[in-house]
């Protein structure tokens, strides 16, 4: 007996669901390769940064280690550079990739391509208390805010500086830090007033530290962050794209952000 057209239609569908997600297809540079290597500010936890023994640790992290897996077992080997020179490194191929935080604006999408894996939003930390009574921007005029260079918060807060001027308000003193410990370590003995930063990284040292800080200005400024990749390696912005996709459909990349506690930052 023949089968129906409906039982035939149910078996196609079947099949077509099955194979949904496409095999992640290696980039021909990368086939004879046994390692990637990943340029990243390593100081941005829960994102990146390094555990007590120097090991590297974190949301990316663990996304970096999942990439290099999944194009065909490759060793990992991490280059830290100052977040501000990422993308310098990368465009001179120091690196494969940028793994870190990095957000996804036009600028940086003129000159690399960008594969994201979470949202991210800005916040201002400042010590337990809030003794300065920061709860807004407009509330930073005439203090000192620490920021890490070449951050998107610094460039936000360059435009808050702005909008302040307008209003005759003065201005807020943005004091830079090449990384975030720095940052942290100048909030805590009072050379700022306040640190802006990202939810994540805020929320981390919170919690980290609860007694000594805790956030002021609440979440803004969301936007989309992901992984750096040269414009002239477009097979493995492809592969990159579709290990991120098969994590989502798998549930490893839920797992990932519940470890991580960044739930809420999921892509949509």
């Amino acid at each position: 007996m023949r089968p129906s057209c409906s039982l035939i239609a149910a078996v196609t569908l079947g099949l077509a669901s099955s194979f949904a997600s496409a095999a992640v297809v290696v980039p021909d540079r990368l086939k004879d390769a046994d390692k990637l290597t990943y340029c990243s500010g390593m100081d941005s936890p829960p994102l990146v940064s390094f555990d007590a023994a120097q090991k590297p640790q974190g949301l990316a992290v663990d996304l970096g280690l999942q990439i290099a897996k999944r194009l065909g077992d490759k060793q990992v080997a991490w280059r830290v550079i100052p977040f501000s020179g990422l993308v310098p490194a990368l465009l001179a191929s120091q690196c494969d990739l940028i793994v870190d935080q990095l957000f996804d604006k036009p600028e940086r999408r003129e000159v690399i391509d960008i594969v994201n894996y979470m949202y991210s939003s800005q916040s201002v930390v400042v010590p337990k208390g809030n003794p300065k009574g920061i709860e807004a921007l407009d509330d930073l005029s005439g203090h000192k805010v620490a920021v890490l260079n070449g951050s998107t918060i610094k460039t936000l807060l360059d435009a808050e500086n702005e909008t302040l001027a307008k209003a005759g308000k003065p201005p807020m003193k943005l004091v830079v830090y090449n990384t975030d410990t720095d940052a942290f370590q100048a909030l805590r003995i009072s050379q700022v007033d306040a640190y802006g930063t990202t939810v994540e990284t805020a929320g981390y040292y919170a919690a980290m530290a609860p007694d000594l800080f805790q956030e002021g200005v609440p979440a803004f400024g969301r936007i989309l962050t992901g992984i750096g990749i040269r414009k002239d390696d477009p097979q493995l912005s492809a592969a990159v794209q579709q290990v991120i996709t098969d994590m989502r459909a798998d549930g490893s990349y839920a797992q990932l952000l519940g470890k991580w506690h960044v739930d809420s930052d999921k892509l949509d």
